[in-house]
């Protein structure tokens, strides 16, 4: 086994796994506990940094959320050390691929930050997801969503390989600052929201409404809104990993979020009160999803674009 870390900068959340992996791993998923592709965490980390802040109106990292952002993958660095790894590879995803400044945030990392294309990133997002599938999903057909802080990908594929990926700039954070200016969001609002996030989401869904045999899901949106169907407190990788999100529950949950005021969406069980800001933007993405795609629920999948860049490690 080797011991390897990963560091997931994105916009709106830092996140760290620290796993061992066998050297000529088999792509067998191993069942114990929550391993994948014979994968074992041992330790994980996140943290909301919000890098994307204020980005939308001029694409500048403003020197704050660089600095926060910085000081988390400075903290995950010693974590990985303290933990056994070698130093960790450090990802970057939207914040960094569309900032007109993005070395405000690399010189103050000063280590090489490898900025993932949306390509890649949905790539590797689907590599993680599907080696988490049971039986890595077998012969089955399937497309992965990833609704994450800045962007959403789409990757349909199956035994041959990726047929169709997409990245889109409709990531939670972005949408909330662009859309939701009331606390909470006002029926305008909503509506504009869900308009755009059809427009661009639709086109790309159909094609895969009917050739699709399982639909899977990954990123900080979709792991969450499982944790909320469930009133996970704390939250449970276990119980998260494989659970299966209708779209009438995505929908009665988005109700949920949008009868709330901020301060009453933080004491939710199962949300993290650093995302009750942004929940609401990426459960109606997650709601355009699942009914672009003909109302079949999708399945929740804690290895991700982490598990896949450790994988290729």
């Amino acid at each position: 086994m080797r011991r390897l870390a990963v560091i997931d900068v994105g916009t709106n959340s830092v996140r760290l796994l620290v796993a061992d992996r066998p050297d000529h791993a088999s792509g067998a998923p191993a069942r114990r506990d929550f391993d994948v592709a014979g994968i074992r965490p041992v330790l994980q980390r996140l943290a909301i940094t919000r890098l994307g802040e204020g980005m939308d109106g001029d694409g500048l990292i403003r020197d704050p959320a660089a600095e926060r952002t910085a000081a988390a993958v400075r903290e995950f660095e010693l974590a990985a050390e303290g933990a056994g790894a070698p130093p960790p590879v450090i990802v970057a995803t939207h914040a960094l691929r569309v900032a007109r400044n993005p070395e405000i945030f690399t010189e103050r990392v000063g280590r090489p930050v490898r900025l993932l294309s949306g390509t890649e990133e949905a790539r590797l997002g689907f590599r993680g997801a599907i080696a988490g599938f049971p039986d890595g999903a077998g012969d089955a057909e399937a497309v992965v969503v990833d609704i994450g802080g800045g962007s959403v990908e789409l990757t349909q594929g199956g035994p041959g390989g990726i047929q169709a990926s997409h990245s889109v700039p409709l990531g939670c954070v972005v949408l909330t600052q662009r859309f939701l200016a009331h606390d909470p969001p006002d029926d305008h609002e909503v509506a504009a929201l869900r308009a755009l996030a059809g427009r661009t989401l639709g086109p790309l869904l159909d094609p895969a409404r009917d050739a699709v045999d399982v639909v899977i899901g990954v990123g900080g949106t979709i792991t969450t809104m499982a944790a909320l169907a469930q009133g996970l407190s704390p939250y449970d990788p276990n119980r998260v990993q494989g659970y299966r999100l209708t779209l009438p529950l995505v929908a009665s949950t988005l109700e949920v979020l949008r009868s709330r005021p901020l301060g009453a969406r933080r004491t939710l069980p199962g949300l993290q009160p650093e995302r009750a800001d942004v929940i609401i933007a990426g459960a109606l993405v997650l709601e355009t999803v699942l009914a672009g795609l003909g109302g079949r629920p999708i399945v929740v999948s804690e290895a991700d674009l982490l598990w896949g860049v450790l994988m290729e490690a």
